[in-house]
Formats: structure tokens, C-alpha cells, sequence
């Protein structure tokens, strides 16, 4: 999460609405708190290999991008910055001298057949017993057998397995044991999801984070709702005033469910608005979906945090590579609010408001598209529950 904007509740015309999120992306770790000691992950951007040691992130190894070295998760389920995992245990099983081996053994099992061919056919137990060879292969046969008890069928799987290890060791036992469609997911969403560029490839990777994250509260259902967004503004408010110029409001721009029995808006409302306007700090535009002052103890509320500075599709999350941060809220005092889910996905806007900074007046943005709903409290996209002193999640369900 990369960002917390805090609004007041006022009781007036209309409401201030708020939205937050907390700090830095849980990727770029470094420094950031762990639970997993010995546990490593990548940096952010991928010239580190970071390793949980005394409770935080630190850097085990530094890459050398000059030379096309970055951190990347292998095939045996350890970080490397060369990827040499890769490339050695390929080569073994695909090397010529594996074959002319059997080859050499063949001329020596016939010849006892040539000189007396009956007995090699019908002693079945003088050969086990005297060629060493088949006392070889067992242990073989069952040092194969460890690796290929694929026990772990999916994706997320392999990503809960790991939770519980505190070794190395542990976390490749348990990669090798994911069946080959789950480790050849937990690779792409691990290796070749941060290379890709196309908008399909990375809607993609949206649900291979889902399949490859860890689970929080998995009471809350997955995803926890839906939203459909489309709403167009025409005045940029100052967040400092209550007092808004004509051509402010709309009426709803979010409809959609969450949890067992939530709406968006509320559908008891009869007096829903929206406005937009630049963030306390000017860094972000903020719209925001709330109720008339006449509508007492309406919620949810819904506010999009927006970062972007042109026209575009853009990532809505609560990390630091979104663009947009959609959160779905109500308040509990005056002073705080509760959070009920969080979008993810992607959407679309456009306007002229989107500038490198932004102002006040007259401009025009749109925004347009669907993202499903997530509870902060079982979010596997970012590792589990990712609720904090800054964010906490509404009760009930």
C-alpha cells in the first residue's frame, strides 16, 4: 500500500469522503518488518535478493543488472540472481553419456546369454543378486519417488506450503512437490509476470497473484464483491472549502455488492452524490461517492484515489505499482473510518484534469470499467490479511 489520505467527516450539505492505505508496497520490503526468518523474497526492483533475518528485510545478495543478472525465483523454488538453477539440472538428463551407458551395460548382460542363454531367462534372482547395477537403481528409483509425489495441486498450494517453512530447504521441498501446472504457475506469477508489458498478459498475472498469494481470513469470501464503475466529473473541488461550484455533483458512479448482503450504494438511500476533487496534499485526485446530509447512517461510501497524469487503463490495487486505489468505507466517528473491501483490477480514465499537477476548476475526467471487491482481511494477492493500525476492516461480514 503507498498511501494514506485522511479526510474529516462533516455534518452539512454534503460529507467529506475519505481514503487510504498504508505504506510501502510489501514487495519493496527491505528494511519492513518479516514473521518468516529465513524466508527470501525480490526486491522490488529486482536487484536484490532480500532475506528475513531478526524479524526484518535485509539483502542477502545485490544483482548485477549490467550484466542481465536480476532476481528471479527457479525452478527448484530457491532466489538466484543468475538463474543458474535453470540451466544445470536440464542439461543431466538431456547429456549423451546417460545413454551410451545403458548401451555398455547391454553387450555385458549378453554376453552370459550368448554362452548359456536359457539361464539369465529363467534365473530371474541370479542377476539381481550378482549385478550391482539393479541394487543401484533402487535407491534411485526411490530418491526419484521423494520429488514426484505432486501432493500439491495448485498454485496457491505451493504459496501455503511455503508460509509454514522456516528453511530454504523446506520452501523447495515444497515447490517441487506442486504438480507441473502449479509450479508452471507459481513461475510465471513469480518470474515472467514482472516482464511483461501487453494489458491481456498483465490482467493475467491479476489472477495469478490471486492463485499464487497466501490466503488471510478465508472467511471472507474471494473475491468479497463487485463494482461497476462509470461516472464522468466537470470541476475539480478544493478539499479545503464546502462550498462547491455548479456542475459538481452527479449521482452515482459505483454500483455494486460486497459481503454477504452489502450494496453500493446503500439501497435504502434516496439522495446519493458525487464530486471530485485534488487531495489535501495536492498529489492525487480523489473522487468520491457518498450521501446527502439528509441521509442519516447511509453507507458504504466509496473513494478512488487516482495518480495517473494521462489518459489511460490503469491498475487498481493498494500497492505502489497501482495507479488507483479504490476503497469501499463508512465512518466510525468523526475522526476514523472502517474499510469493507478494496478494488482490484483495472479501469479506465480520461479528462483533462489528469496533469502532471493537479488543479482546481474547471476539468473534465471520466473513469469507467469493473474490478471486483476484496476484504482487507483476506487479500492473497498481497499475502494474506493486510489490515493495520491505519486500516481496519468493518464489522460484522
Amino acid at each position: 500500500m503507498k498511501k494514506v489520505l485522511f479526510a474529516a467527516f462533516m455534518v452539512s450539505a454534503v460529507f467529506f469522503i475519505a481514503s487510504c492505505a498504508g505504506e510501502d508496497e510489501i514487495a519493496n520490503a527491505l528494511g519492513k518488518s518479516c514473521d518468516v526468518e529465513g524466508e527470501e523474497i525480490c526486491s522490488d526492483d529486482n536487484s536484490q535478493i532480500l532475506i528475513c533475518r531478526d524479524l526484518s528485510w535485509q539483502t542477502k545478495k545485490s544483482c548485477n543488472l549490467s550484466f542481465g543478472q536480476y532476481c528471479r525465483l527457479t525452478a527448484g523454488g530457491s532466489y538466484s540472481c543468475t538463474d543458474s538453477g535453470n540451466t544445470t539440472e536440464p542439461t543431466e538428463p538431456t547429456s549423451e553419456p546417460t545413454e551410451t551407458e545403458p548401451t555398455e551395460q547391454e553387450p555385458e548382460d549378453n554376453e552370459p546369454a550368448e554362452t548359456e542363454p536359457t539361464e539369465p531367462e529363467t534365473n530371474d534372482n541370479e542377476p539381481e543378486d550378482n549385478e550391482p547395477v539393479n541394487d543401484d537403481t533402487e535407491p534411485e528409483n526411490d530418491n526419484d519417488t521423494e520429488p514426484v509425489v505432486k501432493d500439491l495441486e495448485t498454485c496457491t498450494d505451493i504459496a501455503k506450503c511455503r508460509k509454514d517453512c522456516d528453511t530454504s530447504s523446506c520452501r523447495t521441498e515444497c515447490y517441487n512437490r506442486g504438480t507441473d501446472e502449479a509450479q508452471n504457475d507459481y513461475d510465471e506469477a513469480n518470474q515472467k509476470c514482472m516482464t511483461y508489458t501487453e494489458l491481456e498478459d498483465l490482467k493475467k498475472c491479476l489472477e495469478l497473484r490471486l492463485k499464487c498469494g497466501t490466503p488471510g481470513d478465508e472467511s471472507y469470501a474471494l473475491p468479497y464483491g463487485h463494482a461497476v464503475i462509470n461516472g464522468s466529473f466537470s470541476y475539480i473541488n478544493d478539499p479545503a472549502t464546502t462550498s462547491f461550484s455548479q456542475g459538481t455533483f452527479i449521482g452515482t458512479f459505483v454500483n455494486g455488492i460486497f459481503g454477504s448482503n452489502g450494496n453500493i450504494p446503500d439501497a435504502t438511500s434516496n439522495a446519493t452524490f458525487s464530486y471530485a476533487e485534488v487531495s489535501t496534499n495536492g498529489k492525487y485526485l480523489v473522487l468520491n461517492q457518498g450521501y446527502d446530509s439528509s441521509e442519516e447512517n447511509k453507507t458504504p461510501y466509496v473513494g478512488l484515489i487516482i495518480e495517473a497524469t494521462a489518459p489511460g487503463t490503469y491498475l487498481v490495487g493498494v500497492d505502489s505499482k497501482s495507479k488507483i486505489e479504490m476503497d469501499v468505507y463508512e465512518p466510525v466517528s468523526s475522526t476514523s473510518i472502517c474499510y469493507h473491501a478494496f478494488g482490484y483490477g483495472y479501469l479506465e480514465i480520461d479528462g483533462t484534469a489528469l496533469a502532471e499537477t493537479y488543479s482546481i476548476g474547471a476539468g473534465t475526467i471520466t473513469v469507467k470499467g469493473e474490478v471486483d471487491l476484496y476484504s482487507y482481511k483476506n487479500a492473497p494477492m498481497y499475502n494474506g490479511d493486510i489490515t493495520s493500525t491505519d486500516v481496519v476492516a468493518c464489522q460484522p461480514k
